[in-house]
């Protein structure tokens, strides 16, 4: 039997695609309460669990609040709230104070629920992940600033200046110092994956200059890690051992 012109597979295949499937969701029973591990994943690479409670006539469905617990690991749990009732309403599900959840489920919807809430757990945690992350790279470049206007002063320091790449791209750095010698660029650096990884392009396309500028990252002492490799092969990488404002 074909389809489309393909012939399908032999049953070993069938069998081995069967069992992955299989295995990419699971669920386990304690308490009277179901709870499915689903494929999706977390920031923080745990996978999203949907807990199933049978009311009798219908079912209830939730995250139990893991979603809230994983931004709470963050330090983003009140980021992680505001968020969460806006992906709720728009969902159309319920949203208290930490879990998603859907009161009455029939069979027929259990499959579409359990997915949803998923998808939403998955999706304010994710969104507070970035939020938080975005928070501290402002706070970041602000102390950088901060301390670049004290030691070069404050006409050599443009805050959020313009620099164009060899690829002519415009981007837009924390500060560009000025000084009868080479500019410097720095660029404050977060622990967030988005900001390591623009921050080595962006590096890399000023470097091919023909007279490129001075490079140099700010990034932060934990939580970067290894990345700061990443950071530091197109540019002079710096550590801030101390997140908060100097003292004056």
């Amino acid at each position: 039997m074909t389809s489309l012109g393909f012939q399908l597979g032999s049953d070993d295949f069938s069998a081995t695609v069967e069992n992955a499937a299989r295995e990419l969701v699971s669920a386990e029973f304690h308490n009277g309460s179901a709870f499915i591990r689903t494929p999706i994943l977390y920031p923080s690479g745990s996978t999203v669990v949907v807990r199933v409670d049978d009311n009798g006539k219908s079912y209830f469905v939730s995250d139990f609040g893991m979603g809230y617990q994983e931004a709470d690991f963050m330090g983003a749990s009140l980021i992680y709230g505001r968020h969460a009732r806006t992906i709720a309403e728009m969902a159309g599900i319920r949203f208290d104070s930490e879990a998603f959840f859907v009161i009455e489920v029939s069979r027929e919807q259990l499959a579409g629920a359990i997915a949803t809430i998923a998808n939403c757990s998955q999706e304010a945690v994710a969104l507070a992940a970035y939020k938080l992350a975005d928070r501290r790279s402002a706070d970041l470049a602000e102390l950088l600033y901060d301390r670049l206007v004290r030691i070069f002063t404050p006409k050599n320091v443009l805050k959020n200046a313009p620099v164009f790449g060899a690829s002519q791209t415009e981007y837009n750095v924390t500060a560009l110092v000025t000084s009868d010698k080479k500019p410097a660029v720095f660029e404050a650096v977060s622990n967030h994956p988005s900001s390591i990884v623009f921050a080595n392009s962006k590096f890399h396309d000023l470097a091919l200059l023909e007279t490129p500028p001075v490079s140099i990252a700010m990034v932060q002492e934990k939580g970067i890690g290894h990345l700061s490799q990443l950071v530091g092969s197109g540019c002079s990488c710096c550590r801030n051992r101390r997140f908060g404002r100097p003292n004056p």
